[in-house]
Formats: structure tokens, sequence, C-alpha cells
């Protein structure tokens, strides 16, 4: 009666494992098609590797719209820190002694602008930054009291009409090219998001 007994749970033993195997078989075509899911995603994350080149030259700076230029660092910029350096007669260390007060990086039609000046005084030294990204130029206007220096890397940069508009506000608040009596300037920096009081 034992070998019986024995006899059959070993029966049972050898059929719930070979019944077990054929649940746990996968076939060809799933393998196959989670290799191809394995292989998509090995795709997916080269590609995305090649979305995460820097932006060469200034281009870097289209990442940091709405952002202030300090807290970004820009001036720290090996590339555009170079070239500002070499802008004839721009004295680079007085812009970034005098950059305290800033608005926050914009673009329009490929244009990079920013504005800053020195802290509860930017009559005295207010600088207007702009970059043109499609012609790799850079132009800096300096507003000293009444007097306007404008610094040119390579060419004039044609303003597109709202930075235009709004140079001329404050070349008239800083009485550039004004022969009245009056000429105390008051040149002073401000944003969309913070509106001219």
């Amino acid at each position: 009666m034992k070998k019986y007994t024995l006899l059959f749970f070993l029966t049972l033993v050898l059929f719930y494992s070979c019944n077990t195997k054929e649940k746990n078989k996968i076939p060809v075509e799933i393998k196959t098609e989670i290799d191809l899911k394995e292989d998509s995603t090995e795709l997916k994350q080269v590609e995305t590797t090649t979305e995460r080149k820097p932006k060469p030259g200034l281009f870097f700076l289209t990442d940091l719209i709405g952002k202030y230029p300090t807290q970004e660092k820009i001036f720290e910029n090996k590339i555009l820190t170079n070239r500002l350096k070499k802008i004839n007669r721009l004295d680079f260390d007085k812009l970034i002694t005098n950059w305290n007060t800033e608005t926050p990086i914009t673009i329009e039609n490929q244009i990079i602008h920013s504005s800053g000046c020195k802290v509860h005084d930017c009559p005295s030294n207010g600088y207007e930054l702009f970059i043109d990204l499609i012609n790799d130029n850079i132009n800096i206007y300096h507003f000293s009291s009444n007097i306007l220096r404008v610094y040119t890397e390579k060419d004039w940069i044609t303003l597109p009409k709202a930075y235009a508009d709004e140079l001329d506000i404050k070349k008239s608040n800083a009485k550039i090219g004004s022969t009245s009596d009056d000429m105390e300037s008051t040149y002073t920096i401000y944003s969309k998001t913070n509106p001219k009081k």
C-alpha cells in the first residue's frame, strides 16, 4: 500500500510540476515584443540625451526668459563674459558693480533684453543689455546722468518696436538730447511685471 501511495504522490508531483512549467512558458512572440519594448525605451533615452546638449553660443539665454540675470549668474557665463570684456571701451567691471537692480530677461524677435542699474541711483549708472541671437551681436546702452553711451560688439542692433519704445521713454526721462534748463535725469528701470509707477 505504501508503494501505491508513494507512486500516486510522485505522479501527482510530476503532473503538477509539468503543469506549472506550461503556465510559465512565454511564447516567442511575447519575448520578441518585450525585447522590442526594451529597445524602444533605449531609443527614447538616446533621443532625450541628444536633446539635452548645451545650446551654442548665447542661446542658453532662451531658457532663462522671465528670470533675473544675476540670480541666474549670466555674467559668470564664460562665453558672455568674454564677449562683453572684448567690447571696445565698455568697462565690464563697472557694469557688474552697478548692475544691482534689474529687470527679468525678455525676448522679442530673437533679441534678448534686460536692464540693470545702480541700486537707489539708476540715473547715475543704468544699463540696457540687448543680444541679437540671429546675428550674434551684443549692444550695451549705458545711461550716466543725462549722457548715453552705446557700446556695440559688431554693429547696431535694430530693436523691435516694444524695445525701441521703452528705450525712447528712458532717453526722454534721462533728458538725452534735451535742450531744456532742467537736465536732471529720471532714468528708471521697469518691466511689464513691475510697471512704471
